[in-house]
């Protein structure tokens, strides 16, 4: 009865059907005449776009320097610091002393646990091959044995649009306050076309702002969002001899025999699920399909035909239909709708607008001079945008090892938890749970993390360079400088002295002069000569108020009208010096 049952629902779950093809809609096309300078709101928000753009960069080198320092305190203490090793319950002569004195494993045990529980703070590793786990996603009655952690990815059918636009490039003359003036090119007489395409993607886009938002509305619905799910009580069992970095001989008989004895021994310890918050490093992510009997389905036809190019097998965990048997009834399937549909692992939830929804989208369509604007792409079998699916993704190695404390939860229970250091930024930075798969040892994981961690700043510090190109030009107004028409050679120089003295002094800020003081000393001295070379050669502007010109500056490039932005003056200023090519750009 029972496998009647749940092949039937597995039947029934799989009659639904979910559309994948992409539909394309060509939009309105205008053509404006004259400037394309933004004015009005338009203007005034895209002034702050671009200082925005200039403000954050900077902010975001800060906190992410501060982030990586706290790392860097918190894996340096960890590595500085006696970590118990939970696979090596006792060294070669602990067991023969237990040997001659009678004691057995369980006193070994005992003492070792005893020590990491009894000193705060004591971080403890271990590496584990039995996992006992289930990660579950209770909204939909999904449960994955074996897997540390289960990620719920949603997308979501939505209509994108997208803006080309074809200017012609013009000349005008601009007027300074003083009289003088510059030619100057724009983007005049424009055309803008608009065109949509209606797909899935990983997030919602919001029509409102769309030239057509009637047609192509999108409804904001996200029922199941994209989140991950980890067990809340993880087992790991820690056996002896399984560590990465053990004391032992294999090629001892006697530790050979130690290792078969304690074969069903070990220390048995919960994760907690805060170990798992960043997921379980160089593990990656599989995606679950639910098939029958859970069986693999044959490679297809052009995978076959490909097979010459041994190209890379799939990744994908089979799971039988059977663990479904309880979706139908879950508050996902009963409240919205959902589905298992296939298709690559799919859950689908099919939307449905309300009447009176529909009445004010014809309205809204009337309004804009769409509602007749029939197109091929209105036949092509598409889905409908609103609908909603959402597949899973799973982390589930065999062998994982940990670092964290240890701590007590009953007379039988233990449970790894992080360690956080207080008072030395930000908390997140300042913890060590760390889970990674494979076999590793408590040194390589803390180099590992802290890689990880450089990485990170690396990327930020990149980011910066890239901000320093325009910067570098700002401020040379700020300093009557004018980069863009400097020598390439000064302008290269402009650029890494913005940045290299930046760098140079957030990194005192956040690191001071105990850690890394040569090396900050050095990056900000480069910075300071290549800034004061480049601020010697750049060509020089002509007379007026410096902040006026950064102001001028950021709105030429927001693209506003001159009238907005109108220069003290345009004249350049005369070189300084006697000496032939002295202050000239020539001079280099």
């Amino acid at each position: 009865t029972t496998t009647t049952t749940t092949t039937t629902t597995a039947t029934t779950i799989m009659s639904r059907d979910m559309n994948t093809m992409p539909t394309v809609r060509h939009g309105r096309t205008y053509y404006t005449q004259g400037p394309n300078d933004k004015r009005g709101i338009g203007g005034v928000c895209s002034v702050i776009f671009i200082v925005m753009l200039l403000i954050v960069p900077p902010i975001i080198l800060i906190a992410s320097e501060r982030s990586r320092f706290t790392r860097f305190i918190a894996l340096s203490d960890a590595l500085d610091s006696e970590i118990v090793e939970l696979n090596h319950h006792h060294h070669h002569h602990q067991q023969q002393q237990q040997q001659q004195h009678g004691y057995d494993d369980g006193d070994s045990n005992k003492e070792l646990l005893r020590s990491a529980l009894t000193t705060p703070g004591t971080l403890v590793h271990g590496t584990s091959t039995h996992i006992e786990t289930i990660s579950t996603d209770s909204e939909m009655s999904v449960s994955i044995p074996g897997a540390l952690t289960l990620r719920r990815n949603a997308e979501y059918c939505q209509w994108h649009e997208l803006q080309s636009q074809r200017c012609q490039t013009c000349t005008r003359t601009v007027k300074a306050s003083d009289g003088s003036t510059k030619e100057e090119s724009y983007q005049c007489n424009c055309v803008t076309e608009y065109n949509y395409v209606k797909s899935w993607t990983s997030r919602r886009i919001p029509s409102f702002g769309f030239d057509q938002p009637g047609a192509h509305h999108n409804p904001q619905r996200d029922p199941m969002p994209s989140k991950i799910f980890v067990d809340e009580d993880a087992r790991l069992t820690f056996r002896e001899g399984e560590g990465g970095d053990g004391d032992y001989d294999n090629n001892n008989e006697m530790n050979q025999q130690q290792q078969h004895d304690n074969k069903k021994r070990g220390i048995q310890a919960n994760l907690d699920p805060k170990m798992l918050s960043n997921g379980v490093r160089s593990q990656p992510y599989r995606l679950v399909e639910f098939v029958p009997n859970g069986r693999a389905p044959p490679p297809s036809f052009f995978s076959r035909i490909f097979s010459f190019l041994n190209l890379p097998n799939r990744n994908t965990r089979y799971e039988p239909l059977q663990l479904l048997k309880d979706t139908p009834y879950s508050p996902a399937a009963t409240r919205d709708n959902f589905v298992y549909v296939g298709q690559g692992g799919y859950f689908f939830s099919p939307h449905e607008s309300a009447t009176s929804s529909k009445l004010f989208n014809y309205f809204a369509q009337y309004l804009e001079g769409s509602l007749f604007d029939w197109q091929m792409g209105d036949l092509m079998p598409s889905c409908t945008a609103g609908d909603v699916r959402f597949r899973y993704e799973v982390q589930d190695p065999t062998v994982v090892s940990v670092l964290g404390m240890l701590r007590k939860q009953d007379d039988e229970r233990f449970k790894i938890t992080p360690r956080t250091m207080h008072g030395i930024g930000d908390a997140n930075a300042a913890t060590i749970g760390l889970v990674h798969a494979g076999h590793s040892g408590a040194r390589a994981m803390i180099l590992a993390e802290d890689s990880d961690s450089k990485n990170r700043a690396h990327m930020v510090r990149g980011l910066l360079f890239l901000w320093s190109i325009p910067a570098s030009r700002l401020a040379g107004v700020a300093l009557e400088r004018e980069l863009s028409e400097s020598s390439f050679a000064t302008q290269v120089e402009g650029v890494f002295g913005l940045f290299l003295a930046l760098l140079g002094a957030v990194w005192l800020l956040v690191w001071g002069e105990t850690f890394g003081a040569m090396e900050t000393t050095l990056v900000f001295f480069t910075g300071a000569v290549f800034g004061y070379l480049a601020l010697k050669s750049a060509v020089r502007k002509g007379a007026g108020r410096r902040w006026h010109g950064v102001w001028c500056r950021v709105a030429k490039w927001a693209n506003v009208p001159p009238e907005w932005r109108v220069e003290d003056s345009y004249v350049p200023a005369p070189p300084t010096g006697n000496k032939l090519g002295e202050g000239d750009d020539g001079a280099r």
